[in-house]
């Protein structure tokens, strides 16, 4: 049993799901793809590269490798992972906390667009969060000690931040027009935005998405360990008998 899931691991490295521009899942109205070594090439802050200039790089690029498909068509297949797969199919979807494996992926909703971008800044020490609206999901990030507003799905910058687009919404509903975005829809999130009482931070307290994080941590050793522990328990049975 051991070897055979140490098989599933090593054909997972050949066999896990990603998105592709001819998915017929795919939301995208006009999809645009860069391949997974382009994004990295680019992904990071060069050297003396003002923030402000890198996040809007920064936002395009994860715009441009991150697909919009349900999160139900991104689960992974039984030998990418097996403890995740069976996780997945139990809730029924399925976005990556691992930054490399979201964007190998190459798509999903909106929060893992977020995911994606408020982890690559993280990791360079810059101060982002990602917020929850009423049906969407953005970060905002700290510069000079004001916090502005990004959106890595529709690849658009806000000069401002969550408060000041909840005040005054029609900067919102402008943003998205000038995105190329119908008309009706730039007015749905202009009403997205200023409906404040479902608008919120994700706080390090012990929220569903941590627990996630927890078990995916988890699921991405545990593939390895058991079937190891599985192979010593046999050879320790063999040498017994």
């Amino acid at each position: 049993m051991g070897a055979v899931l140490v098989l599933f691991n090593v054909i997972g490295y050949f066999r896990y799901t990603t998105v592709s521009v001819n998915d017929i899942h795919l939301e995208d109205d006009l999809p645009t793809i860069i391949s997974e070594e382009e994004f990295w090439e680019n992904a990071y802050s060069r050297t003396n590269e003002p923030l402000e200039p890198y996040l809007q790089r920064l936002t395009e690029l994860v715009s441009k490798k991150m697909l919009l498909i349900d999160e139900k068509y991104t689960k992974p297949t039984i030998y990418e992972n097996w403890i995740l797969w069976i996780y997945s199919h139990s809730i029924g979807y399925y976005e990556w906390s691992n930054t490399k494996r979201a964007v190998r992926l190459g798509g999903g909703y909106c929060s893992q667009h977020a995911i994606v971008f408020n982890n690559i800044l993280r990791e360079q020490g810059v101060q982002s969060r990602i917020i929850k609206l009423g049906g969407h999901v953005l970060n905002e990030v700290l510069i000079d000690g004001e916090w502005k507003v990004y959106d890595a799905d529709y690849n658009l910058v806000f000069d401002v931040s969550l408060k000041e687009l909840e005040n005054n919404s029609i900067k919102v509903y402008q943003a998205y027009l000038r995105a190329g975005r119908p008309e009706d829809e730039a007015k749905h999130w202009q009403n997205v935005f200023a409906t404040d009482a479902d608008n919120w931070h994700y706080k390090k307290t012990r929220t569903s998405r941590e627990e996630k994080y927890y078990i995916e941590v988890a699921a991405l050793s545990l593939v390895w360990v058991i079937p190891v522990i599985l192979i010593l328990l046999g050879i320790g049975m063999r040498k017994r008998v």
